[in-house]
């Protein structure tokens, strides 16, 4: 079943990488907006806040919705170069000037000054990421969580992956069948 979790995967960054290329890039962000807001509502992000987007791929809509609609820092990281370079330029076409995107990787890019981590669906190997984040993380840090719904762990082959050493502070529901967990160290 773990398979089918890595061939989503896959699949979904083939999907990104291709609608990144296409002129309705801007209607693919515009139509996760509303749902991105909601979400983040239970965060409270402010205007101090450094907030970094682990595994923000090639349309980093995630990263783009805060921050034209929330003044704060933005670091967006993947391990895609080809994702990266794309994302950046999409980025700049939106003329976003606190925003940054760079090739990263959750287990060695330094995480200490952030407020605020999200953690996308895709990122593996989760355990040593939160490890990582529960260790080496900012007193305080706000960690938001993405995975799938409750009823797809059937066809992903993972009971929902709760890191330990983690209090669930919200969660919220999206309608394109993600749940985010807002995760505090315990």
């Amino acid at each position: 079943m773990q398979k089918s979790k890595r061939m989503h995967d896959r699949l979904f960054i083939f999907l990104e990488k291709y609608l990144s290329s296409l002129p309705f890039r801007h209607a693919y962000i515009k139509f996760f907006e509303k749902a991105t807001l909601e979400e983040f509502k239970m965060v409270g992000i402010s205007i101090d806040d450094n907030v970094l987007h682990v595994g923000c791929g090639a349309l980093p809509n995630t990263l783009i919705t805060l921050a034209k609609h929330i003044k704060a820092s933005y670091v967006g990281i993947d391990r895609d170069e080809e994702a990266v370079e794309t994302a950046k330029k999409i980025v700049e076409e939106y003329g976003l000037e606190n925003v940054e995107v760079e090739r990263g990787d959750a287990l060695d890019y330094p995480i200490k000054d952030f407020d605020v981590i999200i953690i996308s669906f895709g990122v593996e190997p989760k355990e040593k990421v939160f490890e990582r984040i529960r260790e080496e993380g900012k007193e305080g840090v706000k960690i938001v969580y993405r995975k799938q719904w409750d009823f797809m762990d059937v066809i992903y082959g993972r009971k929902d992956f709760l890191p330990s050493g983690f209090k669930i502070v919200a969660e919220h529901n999206r309608r394109d069948f993600i749940k985010s967990y807002l995760l505090k160290v315990s």
